[in-house]
């Protein structure tokens, strides 16, 4: 009878579990992506600390991650709260990740893996796929190009660039959520994103580093024009609805 082969090492528990900061600093943020905590909201660290079962240590520690990410701004004597960023910074997100973005994609042409590549393709697909059909739920769409925008920084083979870049898309993501905005809310905004995403998937699969670094920011850039437009839009609607005409139809001219 062949002996039993011993069973490997047990990983160390850091290395399986985060700690309950960063756990609760998750939940917290799920709760701040999902509106549940608007922008200005006060965090009292007494009552997240009875709510959550925790220590007021872990409460503090959990807002201290929060605000390294620039979700909460802590204010001596007032307390912690859900930051509230002014519109201006939503474009400076876009123009960062506009950066982080090329140089991921130049680096994914340089050094991913066929297979890396392959996938990034089959993403690109589905996102095509999904324009082409005018009913398409601008947050699946969304979703979609978030997850091909991943697909890239993982294809890098740069870890801190890619977690760099996850933090700065969940705050665009939230940002843009919260003025009301998407880059892809029309069927032509969808479309136009498909087809940069087939470009940069293009330079990609001929390995053409510079190309395919122009061709994600070329992408970020028309994404940023489109939520800006849209943007614009509503503000003239909210003029519409302010300033209503005394005769005739509402216009803004």
């Amino acid at each position: 009878m062949q002996p039993h082969a011993a069973a490997p090492p047990a990983p160390p528990l850091g290395q399986t579990a985060k700690s309950l900061p960063a756990q609760l600093a998750e939940q917290l943020l799920s709760a701040i992506m999902a509106g549940h905590l608007p922008p200005g909201a006060r965090l009292k660290e007494i009552q997240l600390s009875q709510e959550h079962a925790v220590s007021r240590a872990t409460v503090r520690q959990a807002l201290a991650l929060l605000e390294k990410q620039r979700f909460v701004v802590r204010v001596p004597r007032y307390g912690a709260r859900v930051t509230t960023a002014p519109k201006e910074e939503l474009y400076e997100l876009f123009e960062i990740r506009t950066v982080l973005l090329g140089l991921a994609a130049r680096r994914a042409a340089e050094l991913a893996s066929d297979a890396a590549l392959g996938g990034i393709e089959g993403r690109v697909a589905q996102i095509e796929a999904l324009a082409a059909k005018r009913s398409t739920d601008p947050r699946a769409f969304a979703k979609h190009t978030l997850a091909a925008q991943h697909a890239i920084m993982a294809a890098s083979g740069n870890r801190l660039l890619a977690d760099l870049y996850e933090q700065l898309a969940n705050m665009s993501i939230w940002q843009v959520m919260r003025a009301g905005a998407s880059s892809f809310a029309t069927p032509k905004g969808r479309q136009e994103s498909a087809h940069d995403w087939r470009c940069l998937a293009d330079r990609l699969r001929r390995r053409n580093a510079q190309l395919a670094e122009e061709a994600a920011r070329r992408m970020l850039v028309n994404s940023a024009r489109r939520v800006r437009e849209q943007l614009e839009v509503n503000r003239r609607a909210d003029n519409v609805v302010a300033f209503p005409e005394q005769d005739g139809p509402s216009t803004v001219t």
